[in-house]
C-alpha cells in the first residue's frame, strides 16, 4: 500500500535530486522491482536511455489507488513510521524516485497486482499527472520513461554521448546482476546485452562480467558483521579501481573507504599502481549504517568505520594467505620411469654456471626414482622435497617430481615466529639501563590513551624512559616501542596487537645473507608444512612454485 509520509518524516528525508542520467533512472526502477519481490526484470533502452527507458518486472504490482499515490512526491510503500527510516531493509522510497523521474520526463506506468489479466496505467508528463485508466496487464509493473529532461534543456544538453550513457546503464545493470539471483535481461537499441538466468551462482555472474579469472572465495561472520564474496588472486592486478565493487546489505555503494580496506587486505601482494578485482558483500544491522548520506544512496556511512575497515582488510588478508592461493601442485600419479631431468652433474659443479647459488648442497639426481608417492591425491609436502640451494642469501630452492619451489626464507621464518609468539603469554624483562625515548605530542597522547594495552605487551614507560620491554630476543626496542605507539594512532587500519607481533617476528626472523644449517633448513620446511597461512604477517607470499610441466611446455618437451 502506498501512503503519504507525515511532514516530520519528510523533513528528515535527505533532500536532493535522484535523477541525473538515464543510468540513475534505471537504478531506481530496478530497485523498485526488487523491493516488489520480482523474480524477473527486463530493461531496454534506446539512444542511451535518452529517448526511451523501459523496465518491466513480474513483482507484486500496484492497485489503482497505489498507482495514483506512487507518482506523488514524498510517498512510499517502504516505511510505515518515523523509526523505520533508521531500520531500512529495502532499497529506498518508491514515491520519491518515481516523482523525481516524472518531473523531468514523459512517464507511463502500467501495473497489475493480480493474475486476472487486467490492471491500470497512469501517465505523467513533466510532472502533470493524468487519471488512471484500465489496461490489459499480467501481474507486475512496466515503467516507460521517454524524452528524459525534455522540459529541462539545460540538463539534457549536459548528458554524455549515446555510447557513454549506454555504457553507464550497462554498468549499473551489472551491479544488480552481481547483487541478486533474479533473472535480469538488458537490451540496447534492440541488441541483447545480458540475459542472466535466475539462480545463477555469484562466481559465474562475476566471470560473465569481469572475465574468467581465478577467484578466491571469502565468507566470514565476525561479531554480527558478515563479509562474503570473491577477490582475485594476488597475481591479478588491474590498472584502476573499476573492478572493486562493494555492496552493503545488498545495495551497491561507491565507497573509497571500503576500497582502501580491500587494498589494505592485499598489503604488498600487488605492485604499486595495481588494484585487485573484488566483489565484496557486507551485511550489517540496518541501525549500524546511514544510507541517506547521498541522494541516490550510492554512498554509505558506518557507525563504526574503523571496525568495518579492520574486518574487511583482515578477512581478505586471511583469504589471500591460504596455501591454496599459491597453488602448490597436487600430486596426481607416479610417472617417474619415463622422465629424465635435462641436466648434467657438471652443470651444478661449475660455479661459473651458477654464480647466484651461494650455498650448494649435494644434488642426488637418482633421488627422484626413490621418491615415494602417496597413494591418495594430496598436496605436496615441502619437507619431502629435495634442496638445491640458497640463492642470493634469501631464497631457498627445492624440487620435487612435480615442481620447483622457491621459498622466501625471511618471510617464512617470520610467519612461523609470528604464529608462535602471538599465542604465547607475554612476559616482561627489565633493562639494565633505562632507554631514553622521546615521543612527540601526538605519540604521547596515543600512549596515554592506550597505556594499559601497551603495558600488557610487556613495555613499561616512565618519565621519558623505557624501563621494561617484552622478553623477546631483539635489539632495537626503542624503534619497536615507538612503532607500537604509532600503531594505536592508526588502529582503524590494523590491529595494534597483531602489528606488534608482526614487528617482533620480523626482527627475530633470519635476515638475508645469514647462513642457516641443514637441520635448520629441514626444520623450516617442516614448519612451513604446518602453517595454515601462507603469507608473512605483512602480506608477502612465502612460496613460489613452478610446475615442471610448465617448463616442459616452454622448452617444447
Amino acid at each position: 500500500m502506498i501512503i503519504k509520509l507525515p511532514d516530520e518524516v519528510v523533513r528528515r528525508i535527505a533532500a536532493g535530486e535522484v535523477v541525473d542520467h538515464p543510468s540513475s533512472v534505471v537504478k531506481e526502477l530496478i530497485e523498485n522491482a526488487i523491493d516488489a519481490h520480482a523474480s524477473k526484470v527486463k530493461v531496454s533502452i534506446s539512444n542511451g536511455g535518452k529517448s526511451l527507458i523501459t523496465v518491466e518486472d513480474n513483482g507484486d504490482g500496484m492497485s489503482e489507488e497505489d498507482l495514483k499515490m506512487a507518482v506523488l512526491p514524498h510517498t512510499t510503500s517502504k516505511i510505515r513510521n518515523f523509526d523505520d527510516i533508521f531500520n531500512l531493509t529495502t532499497f529506498g522510497f518508491r514515491g520519491e524516485a518515481i516523482a523525481s523521474i516524472a518531473a523531468v520526463s514523459k512517464l507511463k506506468i502500467e501495473s497489475a497486482n493480480s493474475e486476472s489479466g487486467s490492471g491500470y496505467a497512469i501517465e505523467v508528463i513533466g510532472g502533470i499527472t493524468g487519471e488512471p485508466y484500465p489496461v490489459s496487464k499480467t501481474k507486475g509493473t512496466r515503467v516507460m520513461v521517454s524524452d528524459l529532461f525534455f522540459n529541462v534543456p539545460a540538463r539534457r544538453k549536459f548528458l554524455s554521448s549515446t555510447s557513454v550513457e549506454a555504457r553507464m546503464v550497462t554498468e549499473i545493470v551489472e551491479k544488480f546482476i552481481l547483487s541478486s539471483e533474479i533473472e535480469i535481461e538488458l537490451s540496447r537499441d534492440g541488441e541483447n546485452i545480458y540475459k542472466i538466468v535466475g539462480g545463477t551462482a555469484l562466481e559465474d555472474r562475476i566471470k560473465m562480467i569481469f572475465g574468467n579469472y581465478d577467484l578466491i572465495h571469502i565468507d566470514k561472520d565476525i561479531g554480527g558483521i558478515k563479509i562474503y564474496g570473491y577477490v582475485s588472486a594476488p597475481d591479478v592486478g588491474r590498472q584502476n579501481r573499476l573492478n572493486e565493487v562493494t555492496f552493503v546489505n545488498g545495495r551497491y555503494v561507491k565507497s573509497p573507504f571500503l576500497m582502501k580496506a580491500i587494498e589494505a587486505g592485499y598489503a604488498e601482494h600487488l605492485k604499486k599502481g595495481e588494484f585487485p578485482m573484488a566483489v565484496i558483500f557486507i551485511d550489517v544491522s540496518p541501525q549500524a549504517i546511514d544510507v541517506n548520506v547521498h541522494p541516490q544512496k550510492l554512498e554509505v556511512k558506518f557507525s563504526d568505520q574503523s571496525r568495518i575497515f579492520g574486518i574487511v582488510a583482515g578477512v581478505i588478508k586471511e583469504a589471500l594467505a591460504s596455501p591454496e592461493v599459491f597453488k602448490i601442485p597436487v600430486i596426481e600419479s607416479p610417472k617417474f620411469e619415463d622422465e629424465i631431468l635435462p641436466y648434467h652433474q657438471s652443470d651444478l659443479d661449475d660455479q661459473k654456471r651458477r654464480p647466484d647459488i651461494e650455498q650448494r648442497r649435494t644434488f642426488d639426481f637418482d633421488a627422484t626414482a626413490r621418491f615415494e608417492m602417496p597413494r591418495e591425491e594430496t598436496r605436496e609436502s615441502l619437507s619431502q622435497t629435495c634442496v638445491i640451494g640458497i640463492v642470493k642469501g634469501r631464497y631457498l630452492v627445492t624440487y620435487s617430481e612435480t615442481a620447483i619451489y622457491i621459498i622466501d626464507i625471511h618471510a617464512a621464518h617470520e610467519r612461523i615466529i609470528f604464529d608462535r609468539i602471538k599465542s604465547a603469554k607475554i612476559s616482561s624483562q627489565n633493562l639494565v639501563e633505562p632507554l631514553r625515548v622521546e615521543l612527540n605530542k601526538a605519540q604521547m597522547e596515543a600512549f596515554e590513551d592506550h597505556k594499559e594495552e601497551i603495558r600488557s605487551f610487556g613495555f613499561e614507560f616512565k618519565d621519558g624512559f623505557l624501563v621494561s620491554v617484552p622478553s623477546f630476543r631483539i635489539e632495537d626496542w626503542k624503534e619497536t616501542f615507538i612503532s607500537t605507539v604509532e600503531n594505536f594512532r592508526i588502529s582503524f587500519a590494523r590491529d595494534p596487537k597483531e602489528e606488534f607481533f608482526a614487528d617482533v617476528a620480523c626482527k627475530m626472523a633470519v635476515k638475508t645473507g645469514e647462513r642457516i644449517s641443514d637441520p635448520e633448513i629441514k626444520q623450516l620446511l617442516s614448519d612451513i608444512d604446518k602453517l595454515k597461512v601462507w603469507s608473512c604477517p605483512h602480506g608477502r607470499p612465502l612460496v613460489y612454485s613452478l610446475e615442471l610441466k610448465r617448463l616442459d611446455r616452454f622448452f617444447g618437451r
